[in-house]
């Protein structure tokens, strides 16, 4: 047996599997930094772009 402590992290099941909250923290802020690249270049927007004049 080890000495060393393993530092107790807590899980949480999620679909695909169990992650720590530091996971979960970091991918809340890649979804946010993601969407709001997503909204700036118009990803989001209904309206379909076309080259074409009309």
């Amino acid at each position: 047996m080890s000495d060393c402590k393993h530092p107790y992290t807590p899980m949480k099941q999620t679909d695909y599997g169990y992650v720590s909250n530091e996971e979960i923290k970091i991918d809340k802020q890649l979804d946010k930094d993601l969407k709001k690249r997503l909204r700036k270049e118009g990803a989001f927007n209904l309206k379909k772009k076309t080259g074409e004049p009309g």
